[in-house]
């Protein structure tokens, strides 16, 4: 073997690290469905609600393929996809027609900025295995803060121009 080379290392992230990213790409889509479908939304905000919805799909199928796999699939690319999601939304913020959600933004910006911390320690200190109750408590909290953030998401979309919530109207009995 070649000094230096890494061939044989095998990058494992804690357990609780494609549960995070599975809570980004949750919001990522979010917020990307949100822009695409917003009342006042034009060409830009549609076209970054597509990037936002890639970024988000790609953040889930890659929490699924390091679930299945048992260890870390390609770190790398995993870091600069979350710098991607990332900069879509703080682009959708500035946006005025995609009418982006803050909150929404923020815990995607913090739960990408966890995710990557936890590629980076599994790449320089491999986890050992997989842990149910790992798994289990990081669920429990992605959830609790993802959930709040999707409904703002909506709210977001829903804006008119002077900030008043458009009513969604149902066509009950027609």
């Amino acid at each position: 073997m070649v000094r230096g080379s890494t061939t044989g290392r095998v990058s494992r992230a804690p357990s609780w690290v494609p549960v995070a990213a599975w809570g980004f790409g949750l919001v990522a889509v979010g917020l990307g469905a949100a822009a695409i479908v917003a009342v006042q939304a034009d060409a830009l905000s549609r076209v970054l609600g597509a990037l936002s919805v890639a970024a988000g799909l790609g953040a889930l199928g890659w929490g699924a393929a390091g679930l299945w796999l048992a260890r870390t699939p390609a770190p790398r690319v995993a870091v600069v996809g979350l710098f991607v999601g990332t900069s879509v939304a703080v682009a959708l913020l500035a946006t005025a027609p995609g009418r982006a959600s803050i909150l929404a933004v923020a815990l995607m910006l913090a739960l990408g900025v966890t995710v990557a911390c936890g590629v980076v320690r599994g790449m320089r200190h491999p986890s050992p295995r997989s842990n149910l109750w790992g798994l289990v408590g990081a669920a429990a909290l992605v959830t609790l803060v993802v959930v709040p953030a999707l409904g703002v998401c909506q709210g977001a979309a829903l804006l008119d121009a002077d900030g008043t919530v458009l009513p969604v109207v149902t066509h009950d009995g027609h």
